[in-house]
């Protein structure tokens, strides 16, 4: 029963006994925070009848995170007349964070044709205690020119804030704010209508960050990636959304705004990635390139001086000449020692400008995909596979990348077997680069006639970028009739088959020192 219901609750049946009526509370705040004061104010009437109450008293039973500084004296009430009573108190420093209900009882006595008549009326208060997050957000560098990668830093000064997650937006809209733990809060009571402006600068590549928990008293620091190139030269307020739980659970949301200074580049060149780039692997790299500057640009050309990336043959990716607003391609074999996912690479743009040769170093956000692979291997115990038999089938799975995989698992699947265990799903967990690991299945071989059936390997693993993978491989195996009675030996033709080529690429591509 929330306090309003319950406030309902105690009026109807002040009001059916007559007597002391308890008409209305009100609290100074809607939350406190420990070791906060606050007052709790109580209307006390006598609604009917033409006899006076006297001697009206008040007992408060406080909850012990709540203290109570005083408890004032109450004056008699005449028929039709009322009183406000004001209850100071303060909540407790050592106070966690719920809801406390403070009772106060009401007494007096009612005189009626000379018999004196006791009048009682309770009424319970609910005091919210919260120390309330307190976000703000701060960055390394305030100056941006393009895409950038800056370090955002959020600190929380108030309570612990759960589930955070952040984001920009990049639509104009109204929301309904208030203030909220010394932020804009678009969540909450007593709220207003306000307008806010779509940004102009936003995340690279990303609609939202997910920031978990946030303690109290700490800081939290993310390396983003911003894109300013749609913001006008100058000043530029950027409001970050942010949404998180407070210590009781409750969701709110809220905005901030970081005031932004963006100088464009006299280059005014737009550089987008259009292929993937593996990791550690020969691939083809691709940009495309549009010139959004006044000026024609001749000769244009990209390297990138670090070895983290090494691009094959000249060297650097020639894109011609480019006019004002047109666009240009070019495709290079590339070779990167970089993680999985975005990553900030120094560039080297050149080019010719009114008969002048220019050069400009930049830093270039290239994506980059897992090379994760797997390899599989299996074996069965006793061998041949035998009609009406049960077997253990061995699957050895092995990294073939060249990072941690997680979460991995196997299930195998055919028509002529039947899983003896209570899963068919084995868990492996985490495999470093060059390793490998091997669950086992305890199966029924059920097939109705010897000969070829076909087996479905599925491994399911997760990469360094976050990207879920499966490998499905379908492999034919040769299952037997049992031994005659005379012992004569079946032939092994088949048998359970072994992956060459995987196994093949595990153990021996390791000796081409490009991974290619």
């Amino acid at each position: 029963m929330n306090s309003k219901m319950l406030f309902a609750v105690l009026l109807a049946f002040g009001v059916a006994f007559a007597g002391l009526s308890v008409d209305n509370y009100v609290v100074s705040k809607t939350q406190y925070e420990p070791n906060e004061p606050g007052i709790a104010t109580v209307t006390v009437s006598n609604p009917t009848g033409s006899e006076r109450i006297s001697s009206i008293t008040m007992s408060i039973e406080n909850p012990p995170e709540i203290a109570v500084t005083s408890a004032p004296k109450m004056s008699d009430i005449d028929a039709g007349g009322s009183a406000i009573v004001s209850i100071p108190f303060r909540v407790k420093a050592d106070a966690r964070p719920g809801i406390y209900l403070l009772n106060v009882v009401f007494s007096g006595y009612k005189q009626s044709g000379g018999t004196s008549t006791t009048s009682t009326n309770t009424v319970s208060i609910p005091i919210t205690v919260l120390n309330a997050p307190d976000l703000s957000f701060s960055v390394d560098d305030t100056a941006l020119s393009g895409i950038n990668f800056v370090q955002l830093t959020i600190s929380n000064n108030g309570g612990d804030a759960k589930k955070v997650k952040i984001s920009i937006p990049t639509s104009t809209g109204s929301v309904m704010s208030s203030t909220y733990g010394g932020s804009t809060s678009v969540s909450g009571s007593n709220t207003s209508t306000q307008q806010i402006s779509a940004s102009q600068i936003a995340f690279f590549g990303i609609d939202s960050i997910y920031v978990g928990s946030i303690d109290g008293g700490k800081n939290v620091a993310l390396n983003v990636t911003l894109d300013s190139r749609s913001a006008d030269d100058g000043a530029n307020d950027m409001p970050i959304f942010y949404f998180f739980d407070d210590e009781l659970g409750m969701t709110h949301s809220a905005y901030s705004n970081l005031r932004m200074n963006v100088r464009n580049e006299k280059l005014d060149l737009k550089f987008d990635q259009t292929s993937s780039l593996v990791t550690k692997r020969e691939s083809n790299l691709s940009f495309t390139v549009r010139n959004d500057g006044a000026e024609s640009l001749k000769d244009v050309r990209l390297s990138f001086p670090n070895d983290t990336l090494r691009l094959k043959d000249s060297g650097e990716m020639k894109f011609g000449d480019i006019a004002p607003g047109e666009s240009a391609t070019a495709s290079v074999v590339a070779f990167a020692e970089l993680p999985p996912g975005v990553n900030p690479v120094g560039a080297e743009i050149s080019w010719i400008e009114r008969d002048v040769q220019k050069t400009e170093s930049r830093q270039l956000p290239i994506t980059i995909t897992s090379d994760a692979d797997v390899g599989v291997y299996l074996e069965a115990k006793p061998l041949p596979l035998t009609l009406g038999s049960e077997h253990t089938i061995s699957v050895l799975v092995s990294n073939l990348g060249s990072y941690r995989i997680d979460n991995v698992d196997v299930s195998i699947a055919s028509p002529a077997f039947r899983s003896m265990d209570i899963s068919e799903r084995q868990y492996i967990g985490s495999l470093q680069n060059d390793d490998f690991s091997t669950v086992q299945f305890l199966v029924a071989v059920n097939a109705t006639s010897e000969g070829s059936v076909p087996v479905k390997i599925t491994v399911n693993y997760r990469d360094q970028s976050g990207e879920w993978k499966t490998k499905v491989i379908n492999q034919d195996v040769s299952v037997y009739n049992p031994p005659v009675a005379d012992g004569s030996p079946i032939p092994i033709v088949g048998g359970i088959v072994v992956l060459a080529i995987a196994v093949w690429f595990f153990f021996l591509r390791k000796k081409n020192p490009n991974g290619g």
